[in-house]
């Protein structure tokens, strides 16, 4: 990559995205009014703060939903061949 005298950013970061992805961005830069995408994408990415959640704890209640949707999909089953 070539470097340009006097620019203050001079790394190129470049990704992929899928069409509805594509559509999701065109219309985030419409409704802020930004029609620049360099613009848009380092506000985005540089403007909000990032985080992480860890789950761990919430593991037995998880599975226990998990457990719950199973049972409850066995029963809607049931009824289903008992309104047959």
């Amino acid at each position: 990559m070539k470097k340009t005298k006097n620019r203050e950013r001079n790394i190129l970061k470049r990704f992929f995205v899928n069409e509805k992805e594509d559509e999701r961005i065109k219309l985030m830069m419409r409704k802020t009014g930004i029609t620049n995408f360099s613009i848009f994408a380092r506000r985005a990415c540089c403007n909000k703060e990032i985080f992480s959640i860890d789950f761990s704890e919430y593991k037995n209640i998880i599975s226990e939903i998990s457990a719950t949707k199973s049972e409850l999909k066995r029963i809607g089953n049931n009824i289903n061949q008992i309104a047959k």
